[in-house]
């Protein structure tokens, strides 16, 4: 279905007392994955993904080892397998020896921040495709002679191979990835530093990919003076961003913007950025799957530290994308039990005694965040307002027999409702379709077919659908051709 938000070509108009609002999830009181083994005794952290194959749930995650001692970033990728999604298992893959043992789930991939997904198109062998930072570094199964982003293929998403075997882009620390159905290619977003507001701060590129062919990457997001805002009316210091989830939609890609709340001090040196704070996550939306990254109004927070149970309430990371499971849309994240950056000096150096607090606790533990599908933005009518839709084309009778109907994802108060009228192209209203002969939506519907006195056949001929809410939210909505 197509999501409701402020700027949707097929949105033609709205009142003014429409509101354009977010859903905000349900969080999980519990983390479903922490640490639980030698391979990750320190941290599990959803730089990663999870992935419904089949009837079973995988899940690739940055995987901190229980002898870390805080010098340099995890390449430790764990893969855990569920039936559910919720209890997870450890299989021995014996490919990646840490504590002495290789007794573990870890597999060859030597990536930090490892983004996962499955190629659709691509041949067995490739069948896994990944995204992860990578340095060289003393290891017997790879050669990886510079640093930077880049991609590696599996056929079982256990044994990895690079592809190619030098960085297919420069960067370093966070990428993410996933495949967008909508344009047949990967959506690839990944972190640079840049110089913005007197500050060295966390920008985000973007970059497409096919097997075939990779565009250059193009700048997406630059953290500016309103974030600073934001920022020190939460009570931290200046502000910039850390990493980014997606989901593509058929109308809008849809982001999960983490942001980096800075506290002082920043970084020792000349180049001073953010070392330590807090990360919370917003919601952010790119209009045709191309061109400008659009913030929701006033940036309001989608997932809050504060407001997350004890396990994430010092910061949050998300998943590379979600995944549907039944009428619900699946979002793990990662909660830090400690700010960013907690275990440090202020030379951004390990502090002993603060490294070994948090190794007693560890870094962080993986939940899930849930929300009905669909149903993520939306506009709100606190009385009675209009939202007036317009298929892309001419919507009827086609081929086969086949007709179209609306069909609407909405939400209303028991005293309010949804009523919709059909007008062409112009505004004349047409025969039969007026508010008054429409049936009444009320409650919660997740694909509601609009009818006209049990009718729900749209003309074929161009039209405008006025959607008439009182007390209630339109989430999503499809003009959508039936047998």
């Amino acid at each position: 279905m197509q999501l409701a938000c402020e700027g949707h070509p097929q949105i033609v108009s709205v009142t003014p007392g429409m509101q354009f609002v977010q859903n905000r999830p349900s969080v999980r009181p519990e983390p479903v994955l922490s640490p639980g083994s030698d391979a990750d005794g320190i941290g599990t952290i959803i730089y990663g993904a999870v992935i419904r194959d089949g009837g079973l749930f995988r899940m690739w995650y940055q995987a901190v080892p229980a002898d870390w001692d805080g010098t340099e970033d995890s390449a430790c990728v764990g893969c855990v397998e569920s039936d559910d999604g919720l209890v997870w298992r450890r299989p021995n893959y014996g490919l990646r020896e840490v504590c002495g043992s290789k007794n573990n789930h870890l597999t060859d991939l030597p990536f930090h921040c490892p983004s996962v997904f499955i190629d659709p198109g691509a041949p067995d062998s490739m069948r896994y495709r990944a995204f992860g930072w990578a340095k060289p570094k003393p290891d017997a199964y790879r050669n990886i002679t510079q640093r930077g982003y880049f991609t590696a293929h599996s056929a079982d998403g256990i044994h990895w191979q690079l592809d190619p075997d030098k960085p297919l882009y420069e960067g370093h620390d966070v990428i993410t990835a996933t495949w967008h159905p909508y344009t047949n290619d990967a959506l690839v977003m990944m972190k640079r530093l840049q110089w913005v507001g007197g500050l060295p701060r966390r920008t985000f590129r973007t970059s497409r990919w096919t097997r075939e062919s990779v565009t250059q990457p193009v700048i997406a997001l630059v953290p500016d003076e309103f974030d600073d805002v934001v920022a020190v009316s939460r009570g931290f210091h200046s502000a910039d961003y850390y990493g980014a989830g997606l989901l593509p939609t058929p109308g809008v890609t849809v982001g999960f913007l983490w942001h980096f709340r800075h506290t002082l001090p920043l970084s020792a040196g000349v180049s001073q950025y953010g070392v330590y704070g807090r990360i919370d996550v917003s919601l952010i939306y790119q209009l045709g799957h191309r061109g400008k990254w659009l913030h929701l109004p006033g940036r309001t927070d989608w997932l809050c530290g504060p407001e997350m149970p004890p396990w994430a309430r010092h910061g949050i990371h998300t998943a590379d994308y979600p995944i549907e499971v039944g009428d619900q849309t699946w979002f793990y994240v990662t909660g830090a039990w400690h700010r960013h950056g907690a275990y440090l000096d202020t030379s951004w150096k390990p502090d002993p005694k603060r490294t070994a607090m948090l190794q007693k606790k560890g870094i962080g533990s993986i939940g899930v965040v849930t929300w009905p599908t669909n149903r993520l933005l939306g506009f709100e009518a606190p009385l009675a307002e209009t939202i007036e839709l317009s298929p892309t084309e001419v919507i009827g009778p086609g081929d086969m027999g086949k007709s179209s109907s609306l069909v609407l994802n909405v939400t209303t108060e028991q005293d309010g409702g949804v009523r919709v009228a059909l007008t062409d192209a112009g505004g004349a209203p047409l025969r039969g379709y007026a508010v008054e002969d429409c049936d009444p939506i009320i409650g919660e519907h997740s694909a509601a077919k609009v009818t006209w006195k049990g009718n729900w056949e749209i003309p074929d001929q161009p039209i405008r659908a006025k959607v008439e809410i009182t007390r209630g939210t339109i989430w999503a909505f499809d003009f959508r051709e039936v047998s």
